[in-house]
């Protein structure tokens, strides 16, 4: 299944091939272990609380100062969309039903258009959209279509467009509080898709598409772009962010990226990955394509804005890169990762196509999608790691 099957979206043109299942989760849930420990002193004033796994697999945090699983939890409410014909609703609008949640509440988002906008203070809050159920064109305070002041916030299953404020910082999602975890949501057409402050704690977004955010005149709003804390991404594509947006920007002290597909289609984006500050990088068993008309010749940035006053620069830093597909696509000069005042990433056991030639440490460089062995270009139809086997076989 494509990624336009299983999110619905339209309007690409091309095939975005399923993300892969992750292989390693034992290691990701050791190196964000590692990496929460690792948190300089004073650095921020969050503090982490235990990462575990659930029956399910999925990675779960409980924050020390208020734990979810101690959180009271009561009967969804339904929100129906202001034109549904439906009964047996709590509210017709999301802000009234937000506006009166407490914590521990689970609110259902019945399937619809929703013209509206709504701030979120909750904590432990879970917010459950529907198959169909769509915000549109409202910024709540100015800044997004959820504004988000509450604690250990879940949503799933969104879909949200067009949102967009004076100041070019328009969003689906403006964090302000701490713990996110977003599933199955399909943010586009936005000047921002998700957008945080510095201390946001983790933010972990599985199994989602992020594309076509961004702003004319642009280079200042992207896809993703999270402020600090943590960044996890899970089987999520971020797709072809618009006027010289990054698919990605992190400040995060921690950014783990793996399973995911990061992509810049024909958009002309900047990089697919930018971590400006530095701190702990993991990109892992996914693909990344920087496409023809990519303004940037670098794929990958890391520490390039360190001492500039920009975010926090981190103490400590690292970055791996191994085990993905890489299609440097872009003509003439293409980079796959610059670096400043940080130490040189490793990167192993990658298919690289295009570029420099990249040899050794388990590397396979190919000149173009031919001699690798991949589908024509744009598709993406195809799993991380694949190519012609070393010396043909």
């Amino acid at each position: 299944m494509s990624c336009r099957e299983a999110n619905g979206s339209k309007g690409f043109g091309v095939s975005v091939g399923a993300v892969p299942r992750a292989v390693r989760r034992g290691l990701l849930a050791a190196i964000l272990g590692f990496a929460l420990q690792a948190q300089p002193a004073g650095a921020t004033d969050w503090k982490p609380g235990t990462i575990v796994r659930g029956e399910d697999g999925r990675l779960i945090l409980a924050p020390p100062d208020n734990p979810s699983s101690d959180a009271p939890r009561t009967h969804p409410a339904r929100v129906c969309a202001p034109e549904s014909a439906e009964t047996g609703c709590d509210f017709n609008s999301l802000a009234d039903a937000l506006a009166a949640a407490e914590d521990g509440k689970t609110i259902v988002i019945g399937p619809g258009v929703y013209r509206e906008a709504a701030v979120i203070r909750a904590n432990n809050l879970t917010l459950r959209a529907e198959p169909g159920a769509h915000l549109t064109g409202v910024a709540a305070e100015g800044k997004a279509a959820l504004v988000i002041k509450g604690d250990n916030t879940v949503i799933e299953g969104l879909e949200c467009s067009n949102v967009a404020v004076p100041d070019r910082n328009g969003a689906c999602i403006r964090l302000e509080g701490r713990h996110l975890t977003l599933r199955r949501v399909n943010f586009h057409h936005n000047q921002q898709g998700i957008l945080s402050g510095p201390r946001p704690g983790l933010v972990k977004i599985e199994d989602s598409v992020f594309r076509e955010n961004g702003i004319s005149g642009g280079g200042y709003a992207h896809n993703i772009y999270i402020g600090g804390g943590v960044l996890v991404l899970l089987r999520t594509s971020s797709l072809a962010a618009r006027d010289e947006g990054h698919e990605v920007k992190s400040r995060a002290i921690t950014t783990i990226i793996e399973d995911s597909v990061i992509a810049s289609l024909d958009s002309r984006d900047s990089r697919l990955i930018d971590v400006p500050n530095g701190g702990h990088v993991v990109i892992r068993d996914s693909v990344l394509q920087m496409g023809r008309a990519t303004s940037n010749a670098e794929a990958i940035g890391i520490g390039l804005e360190r001492g500039r006053g920009h975010g926090r620069d981190h103490t400590e830093n690292s970055a791996k890169i191994e085990g993905n597909t890489i299609l440097l696509e872009r003509p003439g000069r293409s980079i796959l990762v610059r670096t400043r005042g940080v130490p040189p990433a490793v990167v192993r056991n990658n298919v690289v196509v295009g570029g420099r030639r990249l040899t050794g440490d388990g590397n396979r460089w190919f000149p173009d999608r031919r001699s690798a062995g991949l589908p024509p270009y744009p598709s993406l139809d195809f799993e991380p790691g694949v190519g012609p086997a070393p010396n043909g076989r």
